[in-house]
């Protein structure tokens, strides 16, 4: 089985055993490391999107181990970590470290929000590298080796959105016309069906607002969602969900210096779904067409 398959089986297991025990697990100590544990992995890549924000938040307060403490309670703790983690990532990263020290006294409280990092990572279907990174470092400063998790071990996985309809919807975005014509496509090979990368890097460029954007990065030139906003005449809010789906898409990439986070064409990346496109689109191909009806006439004799 795939490391990858292997974590999503890993991860719903964890949940199971995290319910079964959810009446050991009621200190404020577990309460505080699993609302930093959470706000770490929400934060893990550096930028803190609202959707993402807005689903950890969500998963918080719908999880059968969290029920016993108030999710008002919980939501303010959540928000409270990522608030510091925006204003100066580096304090707020240690501030939740601290928090999350408190479990160290109790070997289960600190395995469970160690899991629980791990079941809010893999909720939107992609555990990824940076969330991984982060979790890491909890079991370090937790005394619990990432290998008892298998987070010790290189990660080859889709991006967070696998699917086309699961990307996030814009404002522009539009349904393929062809979608419901009834129209026979040709339908190629399943070896040649384009990986969930390369489908996820087609719907960023389907947007022609999100064609716009990138066009402000063609230079090389490492912006910051209000620079962008300003150059698109966008708000923010609109800007940083775009700039969120293009990175998520591969064409973008995001560093944190400080307070500030700047976006930058993944060119690297690019080159290779690119790359990826081409091999697709030179597959052979085969047409789908109405089943012929059956020649039911009788040879000659």
């Amino acid at each position: 089985m795939a490391l990858w398959d292997r974590i999503k089986d890993s991860a719903q297991t964890m949940q199971a055993q995290l319910t079964a025990k959810k009446n050991e697990l009621q200190s404020g100590a577990f309460r505080d490391a699993s609302m930093a544990m959470c706000a770490l992995v929400a934060a893990a890549d550096g930028t803190i999107d609202p959707s993402e924000r807005q689903r950890v938040a969500q998963l918080i307060t719908t999880n059968d181990v969290l029920q016993h403490f108030p999710p008002d309670d919980l939501h303010h703790r959540f928000e409270e970590h990522l608030d510091k983690l925006t204003e100066d990532f580096p304090f707020g990263k240690v501030s939740a470290m601290k928090e999350i020290g408190k479990a160290r006294r109790k070997p289960a409280e600190a395995r469970a929000v160690i899991q629980i990092g791990i079941v809010i990572g893999c909720a939107d279907g992609y555990f990824d590298d940076s969330e991984r990174a982060v979790v890491r470092e909890v079991c370090t400063a937790l005394d619990i080796p990432p290998t008892e998790f298998d987070l010790h071990r290189a990660l080859r996985a889709p991006r967070r959105y696998r699917a086309l309809d699961e990307l996030p919807q814009a404002a522009d975005d539009r349904l393929s016309p062809r979608a419901d014509s009834g129209t026979a496509q040709a339908v190629r090979p399943e070896a040649a069906i384009p990986d969930d990368d390369l489908q996820v890097f087609l719907k960023a460029l389907a947007s022609t607002t999100r064609q716009k954007l990138y066009s402000h990065f063609a230079d090389g030139e490492e912006l910051t969602v209000g620079e962008v906003a300003e150059r698109a005449g966008l708000g923010p809010s609109t800007t940083s969900e775009h700039l969120a789906v293009l990175r998520r898409g591969g064409l973008l990439q995001s560093t944190r210096t400080g307070k500030l986070v700047r976006y930058r064409a993944d060119q690297e990346g690019i080159a290779e779904l690119l790359d990826q496109l081409h091999s697709y689109l030179l597959s052979p191909s085969e047409p789908l067409s109405p089943s012929e009806p059956q020649d039911t006439r009788a040879s000659q004799s």
